[in-house]
């Protein structure tokens, strides 16, 4: 015979912790912003998750290659003049690197270094200030050939 389902209150549902760990936000696809400037690297970050992108950020060009080597990222937003490691110098690490070569690298800077973006591999240049607009562009159109769209199977003819 069974027994009565118990109707006490209980602690809430859990899910163990490594299907936690496995489906956390840090394994979804995400931009990395490299600014040595705290302020406009926490301003680009709020701005581009309100656009829905996963955003996370590095202080200079040490760091960033340090968290690209975990995972990399869909894109790279890079300031090119940071302490540490300048953006030229990451840059061009990336492009050296196999698992890195071929992430997308947009350049911010205030400096005017349009003409120097393209020459040291990058795939975008935005001089600072800037219009969220063009950013948003700019970002959608780097990334439209990564995104994979999936096609319902044919539907099945009946007689």
């Amino acid at each position: 015979m069974r027994q009565p389902v118990s109707r006490r209150a209980s602690a809430p549902f859990r899910f163990p912790s490594v299907i936690v760990k496995s489906v956390s936000m840090r394994r979804w696809p995400y931009l990395l912003v490299v600014d040595d400037d705290a302020d406009f690297r926490t301003g680009l970050r709020i701005a581009l998750e309100m656009k829905g992108y996963q955003v996370e950020e590095a202080e200079n060009g040490e760091v960033a290659l340090a968290r690209l080597a975990e995972r990399p990222p869909l894109l790279v937003l890079l300031d090119l003049q940071m302490p540490v490691m300048n953006g030229r110098e990451m840059l061009q690490r990336m492009r050296a690197t196999t698992e890195l070569k071929d992430v997308p690298v947009v350049i911010i800077s205030g400096f005017g270094f349009e003409w120097e973006a393209e020459l040291m591999g990058a795939q975008g240049y935005i001089g600072k200030p800037f219009e969220p607009e063009e950013l948003q562009k700019t970002i959608a159109n780097l990334l439209k050939p990564k995104l994979v769209s999936v096609k319902a199977p044919p539907a099945e003819k009946t007689r």
